[in-house]
This record gives C-alpha cells, sequence and structure tokens, in this order.
C-alpha cells in the first residue's frame, strides 16, 4: 500500500525486488561504506517472513528514507514470537529534518502491531533523540563493549610508534598464559571448528532455552543464517562438546585496518551454569583468534551476567562504551517486567546487526 502524506510530497511504500541497487547507494552516502546487493538481501530478506519488513519513503521513484527489521524468532516466558531488530535506518541527507522517522515509523509499527509482531528491539543511536521516545521506544538495559589484548607488544608497539616492541612475542605469550590459567579449563570439553551448524546446534538449544526467560532462539537455522551464510563477513564458528555431546558454540570474526588486525566475538552460547565449558570455550576462540592473527579481542556482553564475569576472568578489563538496548512494545501482553530486568536475558552482540 503507497501512501502519501498531506504536507510532503514523498511517500511511504513498502520494498519491490529489485530496490536493492539504489539502496545500497543510499546505504554508502548515509554511512560513509559501500555494502553488496548480496549482503543487502541476506541480511534483510533471506530471513523468512509473510510480514514485510522493509519500509521506504521514496519522492518519484527514488528512496529518501529506508525503514527495516530483520524478522527475528524470540523465546519468552508464554512461547515463541516473533519480532523485528530494528537495523539501517537511513535518510537521504538533503531530507534530513522532515519528520520522515515519525511519519514512516509510525505507519510501520501499525502494519507490525497488525501481523503480530511482538515487539521491535534495537540499538537507537543518539541521532534519533526525542524521536525514539515519541515512536514508542523505551529503554531496557545496557550490553557493554569490552576488550582484552591478544598481542599486548604490537598494540604497545603501535602506540608508542616503536616497531621493534613488536618483536618481543614472548611478552605477549606469557601475558595469554598467566589468563589463561585462570580460566581452569575443563578436559573434558573439546572444541572444534564447523562450517554448517546441524541438529547438535538444535539440541544445545533444547537443552538450553530454558535458563532465560527471553532469548533468540539460537538454533542451527540462526547460527547458519546469522554467522556460516554469511555473504560479506568471514564468521567461523567453534562448537564444544563433552562426552559427544554439544555443550556450547562461539561465532567470531577477524578483521583488519590501518591501526592492525581486531578480532571479534559475536557470540559465545553455552548453559549459564556451566562454567567450566564456557570458559574452556572463551580460551579456545581467544586462541582461534591468536592464530588468525587478531592484536585483541572485542565482544558485548550484559553486565553482570555470567558470560560478562568470565570475561573479565579471562583478562577482558578494557570498556569500551555501551549501547543502550531499546524496545518497542507491539503486543499488549508483553511481559515488559521480565524483559526490563537484564538477567531474564540470553543476549549477544550478534543479536544485532553491529559486531
Amino acid at each position: 500500500m503507497d501512501t502519501r502524506t498531506q504536507s510532503q510530497q514523498w511517500t511511504i511504500r513498502p520494498y519491490r525486488a529489485g530496490d536493492e541497487c539504489a539502496l545500497t547507494a543510499l546505504f554508502g552516502r548515509v554511512f560513509g561504506r559501500a555494502i553488496s546487493e548480496e549482503h543487502y538481501r541476506w541480511n534483510l530478506k533471506q530471513p523468512p517472513t509473510t510480514v514485510e519488513n522493509v519500509w521506504l519513503a521514496v519522492d518519484g521513484d527514488a528512496p529518501i528514507f529506508h525503514y527495516a527489521g530483520i524478522p527475528t524468532r524470540f523465546h519468552l516466558p508464554g512461547g515463541e514470537v516473533l519480532a523485528m531488530v530494528s537495523v539501517d535506518t537511513m535518510t537521504a541527507p538533503e531530507y534530513q529534518r522532515r519528520g520522515l522517522l515519525s511519519a514512516v515509523g509510525r505507519q510501520v509499527y501499525d502494519a507490525w502491531r497488525t501481523a503480530g509482531i511482538a515487539f521491535v528491539i534495537g540499538l537507537p543511536n543518539e541521532r534519533w533523540g526525542s524521536r525514539a521516545a515519541a515512536l514508542g521506544w523505551e529503554p531496557l538495559f545496557d550490553i557493554q563493549w569490552l576488550a582484552r589484548p591478544l598481542r599486548p607488544e604490537a598494540i604497545i608497539a603501535r602506540r608508542l610508534r616503536m616497531p621493534a616492541l613488536a618483536r618481543l612475542a614472548p611478552v605477549g605469550a606469557a601475558w595469554n598464559v598467566l589468563w589463561g590459567l585462570r580460566l581452569r579449563h575443563d578436559p573434558t570439553v573439546r572444541v572444534r571448528p564447523v562450517e554448517r551448524a546441524g541438529p547438535e546446534f538444535d539440541q544445545l538449544w533444547r537443552r538450553c532455552a530454558v535458563d532465560a526467560a527471553a532469548s533468540v532462539v539460537r538454533d542451527s537455522a540462526w547460527v547458519n543464517w546469522r554467522y556460516l551464510e554469511s555473504p560479506a563477513i568471514n564468521y567461523r564458528v567453534l562448537l564444544a562438546e563433552r562426552d559427544g555431546q554439544p555443550a556450547g558454540y562461539a561465532a567470531y570474526r577477524v578483521e583488519a585496518h590501518t591501526a592492525g588486525t581486531a578480532g571479534f566475538v559475536a557470540e559465545l552460547f553455552v548453559a549459564q551454569a556451566d562454567a567450566p565449558a564456557r570458559r574452556t570455550l572463551i580460551a579456545a576462540t581467544l586462541a582461534a583468534l591468536r592464530t588468525a592473527g587478531a592484536d585483541n579481542a572485542v565482544t558485548l556482553a550484559v553486565p553482570g551476567s555470567p558470560l560478562e564475569r568470565d570475561l573479565r576472568g579471562a583478562g577482558f578489563l578494557y570498556s569500551r562504551g555501551a549501547f543502550g538496548v531499546q524496545i518497542v512494545p507491539l503486543d499488549p501482553e508483553l511481559p515488559l517486567d521480565v524483559l526490563r530486568d537484564p538477567r531474564s536475558w540470553n543476549m549477544a552482540g550478534g543479536d544485532f546487526d553491529v559486531i
């Protein structure tokens, strides 16, 4: 359905096949970096849904505003629901401050509410200003950036502009050994890379779903789509097993840039009570990142969670700020008192489009 506003010349309409070319061009203008049409389709049009999840404002045929949600299955106390993870809100620079976010956002939320979407969740940034609250966004809690040096000698050499220090690899090795001793590995846990998530991931999810009142459904479909099928980012997945049974998994990636090579841990999922498996998986992921050449490891964790405590015990001592997780309740029966409590959640940085 196309809708023309009373006071503006632009039109609000849902996505149409073929919009990718103009939308990826708009993405480059707004965010200053390029994405491919294949990446766009994977991120927003591959997750299965009968609800239109991408909406545009167009001036003539040209998209000038983009609002989208990734349709995502969530486990809640009352059962499984479909929600939208808000991503890639874009306004063409020459159309900013014309009320596009408010006008399109209200219409999209009405459409999603009617279609049975339970809520919208995301990380609205400061550019939204007061419009976030006006659209019904409510704060939940923070998810915090944490960083851990893997090659401290390389980091110090770069910051002091003394390349010779980077040759002090034994110093970095000793650093990692000392932190590794603190993790108290479980010798019965074996960790191996996987190229495709199979039934063992579904088994792990069924066993761990009861750990938290709220979580993305972390089954094989999630792991395959979110990480292993990404056309633009080379995520790698590690599976931890104990006595032949799945105990947890981690997803990570490595990114080279002008200031060095960074390792990102997008997700680390283990039963909350299984601290030995979690620590062993953390150690294996850090070792994999270091082998891949990463100078540091960066991740997101909910403060006070079992994962955050074990990450700090593994040397993730440096905070790089936080995102404020917010929600737009669409279902009037949503248990907001539960969702506002960070202890109710199993949440990872990979739940959002930021890591």
